[in-house]
């Protein structure tokens, strides 16, 4: 699969990073479930050694409906940076019909928290959105979305960091570069549509200082060797050599799985304009 990575850092530290990749339809009920799936993360997210970055904790702490998770994540890595731990709520929504009443507003929480970042989606629907941001158990908006949930202390050594971002699926524009290079690598468009994999973060890791070194190595090594793997592991589910994933969606395919795949017939059914340069 072909992938390109965009990135910035801020003056305060702040980095912003875009990943896309265009796919096949039929690998997005895959794809989606390596990404819902969380308890599973630990059959298939890499570890290094040197420079150490490892996720070593990945648990969900709720699921609401159809779309809605709280998962905390704890990841070690190389000292002298203290290990981090993420609070995370996901929400995921369906975009895809167009509503010309909400055009110009900007009252979606998932539409307004994405906007920023979206690398140039679709307006005015047509696209499957999930929202993806930290929660702080010490603040009270955070409190009432954590209700009833226990939330487990920050370790010692740990920092709890702030990330705010998500993914968006959305038909793949034929002009879009992703989908020319795919092109020209074989990939017949005449023959099916692609479906356009966008997903992007904004992450304060808590860093008077991020050293060079390490950014080199968590954005050109950590987070491609990352997507690269999140990809292969969702062609193995649809080649059906991950079966605790089959079984997964097969258990959900009513409530979650098998809306997508309708969902998504109506999203690639839709006439879009070519991007602009």
């Amino acid at each position: 699969h072909d992938f390109c990575i965009y990135y910035k850092i801020s003056s305060t530290n702040q980095l912003t990073c875009r990943i896309e990749t265009p796919i096949f339809p039929s690998l997005l009920v895959p794809l989606l479930s390596v990404l819902n799936e969380s308890e599973l993360y630990s059959t298939w997210i890499p570890s290094f050694k040197f420079p150490k970055f490892a996720v070593v904790k990945s648990e969900k702490l709720r699921q609401s409906g159809r779309c809605e998770q709280v998962i905390v994540v704890e990841t070690e890595v190389q000292y002298p940076l203290g290990s981090r731990q993420l609070l995370l709520k996901a929400v995921a929504c369906d975009d895809i019909d167009v509503h010309p009443e909400e055009n110009n507003e900007q009252n979606d929480d998932c539409r307004r928290t994405n906007e920023p970042i979206n690398g140039g989606a679709t307006p005015g629907g047509g696209r499957i959105l999930v929202r993806i941001q930290s929660l702080d158990d010490e603040t009270e908006s955070d409190r009432a979305e954590l209700e009833g949930v226990e939330i487990p202390p920050t370790k010692r050594g740990y920092v709890r960091m702030d990330v705010k971002g998500g993914f968006i699926f959305e038909k793949c524009p034929h002009d879009h570069p992703m989908a020319q290079y795919s092109s020209a690598a074989g990939v017949e468009r005449e023959v099916e549509e692609l479906v356009l994999v966008t997903f992007s973060f904004a992450v304060d890791p808590k860093l008077s200082i991020i050293p060079k070194s390490f950014i080199n190595f968590f954005l050109r090594v950590a987070m491609g060797h990352l997507w690269g793997m999140f990809l292969k592991v969702a062609d193995e589910v649809r080649e059906g050599k991950r079966p605790v994933h089959s079984e997964v969606i097969e258990s959900k395919s009513g409530l979650l799985y098998g809306w997508i795949e309708e969902r998504t017939r109506v999203m690639l059914s839709r006439v879009i304009p070519e991007s602009s340069p």
